[in-house]
């Protein structure tokens, strides 16, 4: 069996626009992995500022942190580490 150069350009153009049709579920699935990802972060930052906040001066001075340095911290925004 002769295989021709166009036949075998052909096999090459379907073989590169399957691996490219077979990415793009992996790259969307490892985009929107990493945005939930950063989603959870940010909501775990504003949960744990929430809970800096209230906490008392006595707690505060067992950690070594001051009211001041608490306030700061709980007021910058969610996506600001």
């Amino acid at each position: 069996m002769k295989i021709s150069s166009c036949d075998a350009i052909s096999a090459v153009s379907d073989t590169k626009s399957a691996s490219r049709a077979d990415s793009w579920p992996v790259t969307i699935q490892r985009w929107s992995g990493k945005a939930i990802g950063r989603v959870v972060q940010w909501h775990g930052r504003v949960v744990q500022r929430r809970q800096l906040c209230e906490l008392n001066d006595r707690l505060l001075t067992d950690i070594g942190v001051t009211r001041i340095d608490a306030c700061r911290e709980s007021s910058k925004p969610f996506w600001q580490a």
